[in-house]
């Protein structure tokens, strides 16, 4: 039975006119013109079972730009086919995010203090391990740290993984323990790639964000630290001054800011263009060195 077939199937009574493929999805759309995202995940189906709660509770809660999940005629939200699991959610019509935009930006830093302000799920009792990762941080830094070490430029790549130490090293820290627990105690939850690709800009101008995919109980301080390094890194006032833009919207707690201030040690841009196999060159101009980064170290304490 074809994709379509079984769509029809399954979600009565939905006849569709045209089915096709966009990217890594398919888009959907019916005889009444509704639009609409077929996608197919390679995670257990209670991973995507996760991601469509974490979608339903968003939109029971009021967040207004969030992925809006289909059900199915028997109230679940995905289905296995071809070894894959699906799960349907309204086609948002626009554009990606223009972050060279300042106005664009500064939406991006709302929606996300929005987005944070709803990312807490009441009742979290059965949520697959897979997608439960408030402990996973400092795991994660030593993985980063094993992939400066294994990059051949030794003598340049040393202060960064002495920044991975920092990191690390306050991550362990009694009060940041303390802050993950208390994420963890209120079933704190992120995007997990909250970035320009995953937020469309509609017709009208709102801004929605897609594809939750990465998805997972975690501090919420790691989808502001991602946004933070991909865009403004190492960029001294200017980050500094879109953190107390995110407080205007969603105020930061103490606990907020000392895992903010761990987190913004990761030399994040290094090593994601190592990952991407940049040259050496590209590899250098992703940090600062000497004044600049000793300033930046400095600055950090601001957030404190």
């Amino acid at each position: 039975m074809s994709l379509a077939s079984r769509i029809e199937q399954m979600y009565t009574p939905m006849k569709i006119r045209i089915l096709e493929g966009i990217r890594d999805v398919h888009r959907l759309t019916t005889a009444e013109d509704r639009q609409i995202c077929v996608k197919s995940y390679k995670y257990e189906k209670s991973e995507v079972e996760f991601i469509a709660n974490v979608l339903v509770h968003l939109a029971n809660s009021g967040f207004r730009f969030g992925s809006q999940v289909v059900a199915r005629d028997d109230g679940t939200y995905c289905f296995k086919s071809k070894n894959r699991i699906v799960m349907l959610t309204d086609w948002v019509p626009g554009r990606q995010a223009n972050f060279n935009e300042r106005a664009e930006w500064k939406k991006a830093l709302r929606t996300l203090a929005e987005f944070h302000l709803y990312a807490e799920l009441p009742a979290h009792g059965d949520i697959p391990l897979a997608r439960v990762r408030y402990t996973h941080l400092s795991a994660k830094v030593e993985h980063y740290r094993n992939v400066l070490l294994a990059f051949d430029e030794t003598n340049f790549i040393d202060p960064y993984i002495d920044l991975c130490d920092m990191a690390i090293r306050h991550l362990n820290e009694e009060k940041c323990i303390e802050a993950v627990e208390h994420e963890a105690s209120r079933g704190a939850f992120v995007h997990g790639d909250y970035n320009y690709p995953n937020l469309i800009v509609d017709p009208r101008g709102h801004m929605h964000l897609i594809d939750f995919e990465n998805a997972s109980l975690s501090p919420r301080m790691t989808d502001f630290a991602h946004i933070l390094q991909r865009n403004v890194a190492w960029k001294n006032d200017e980050w500094i001054q879109w953190i107390e833009y995110y407080d205007r919207f969603r105020p930061l707690s103490a606990e907020d800011r000392r895992l903010l201030f761990a987190l913004l040690h990761i030399p994040y841009p290094l090593i994601r263009e190592i990952r991407l196999h940049k040259s050496v060159q590209s590899i250098r101009k992703a940090v600062p060195i000497g004044k600049t980064m000793d300033l930046y170290l400095d600055r950090l304490h601001q957030i404190l």
